[in-house]
């Protein structure tokens, strides 16, 4: 049986993305929310809102991924401005940091759950940032209370809300769902190569891929750390190969009657994350898992690392590592 931890390990220093490491999309997300300020400055010249922004999505726990070709890099920032949910209508202040925003060549876009500034070059997207706007409360003990501001111009009433959201807590639980340094940093490799086989396997428009959080959250609930012990150094050595296949092959338990899966965000709004795919769409899902799923037993099982490599190649891409 052949042992894959060093190819899979060459594969994620291949496919990762550290946003802190990331000069150039450090300098882009930088550069939107200097952007932001003064338009916003230049939009009210007294009274300017304030905000503070952080990291949020995949760079803000560290599971980003390296796009594909004809993918572009996807910046999610939050923005949280300093003010009540009660000051303000959500679709309105969207409309400031499209005003702010809508400069030079980029594109702006107003989306229900955030504000995208798309970057092209040689006409073709190179990156976009994902603006998610809060706004800043107070529950009855002083403590904050973020709500994400939904809809876009065109939507009916009922849909441009304030949503109560969690923006900072999700990290916090996976810190404390699996405490061990290590074991999170094998939790973050499984995620990453759900989201290479997402990426290589499903098409980039419309709604048939699943989202990176859907894929985050699936890991969330059904990742164990998995290890061998090696006798000759007495040490043991994680195995990103057997660890993967455990969450692959419990995501295909979860799906239920014909062919549907249900997974919540785990911190509010606590949203179901398939919902906008398609009874068909949940089935593709769960054949492509189960592709995915054979393909790992079929790496496992195969004494030659050659050609598990070669076995691997078919559902990862070129990108997975020759032996």
């Amino acid at each position: 049986m052949a042992n894959l931890q060093t190819q899979f390990n060459k594969f994620h220093n291949t496919i990762k993305i550290d946003f802190d490491d990331n000069k150039p999309l450090r300098e882009k997300r930088d550069l939107i929310v200097g952007d932001l300020r003064n338009g916003l400055k230049r939009l009210f010249p007294t009274n300017t809102p304030t905000f503070h922004n952080f990291n949020q999505g995949s760079y803000d726990l560290g599971t980003g991924v390296e796009p594909l070709p004809g993918d572009d890099y996807d910046i999610d920032v939050g923005i949280v401005f300093n003010f009540s949910k009660s000051s303000y209508k959500p679709v309105k202040v969207k409309e400031w940091v499209y005003n702010a925003l809508h400069t030079g060549a980029r594109t702006v876009e107003i989306k229900r759950p955030c504000v995208r500034v798309q970057y092209h070059r040689d006409s073709a997207k190179r990156f976009h940032v994902d603006l998610a706007i809060y706004s800043l409360d107070e529950d009855d003990y002083g403590k904050e209370v973020n709500h994400i501001a939904k809809g876009f111009i065109g939507s009916s009433e009922d849909k441009k809300i304030w949503e109560l959201s969690e923006p900072f807590r999700l990290k916090k639980l996976l810190k404390s769902k699996i405490p061990d340094d290590s074991d999170r940093e094998q939790f973050r490799r499984i995620i990453r190569y759900l989201k290479r086989w997402k990426d290589y396997n499903f098409s980039s428009t419309g709604t048939e891929r699943p989202t990176g959080i859907a894929l985050t959250a699936c890991c969330y609930n059904l990742f164990t750390p998995q290890k061998d012990y090696i006798i000759n150094s007495y040490t043991d050595q994680y195995n990103d190969l057997r660890a993967f296949y455990h969450v692959v092959n419990r995501m295909i338990g979860m799906f239920y009657w014909r062919n549907q899966i249900s997974v919540k965000l785990p911190v509010q709004p606590y949203n179901d994350l398939f919902e906008k795919m398609s009874d068909k769409q949940m089935a593709s899902l769960k054949t492509k898992l189960i592709a995915l799923r054979d393909a790992l037993i079929n790496a496992s099982n195969e004494d030659d690392i050659s050609n598990a490599c070669v076995t691997l190649q078919k559902v990862f891409g070129d990108h997975f590592p020759s032996f």
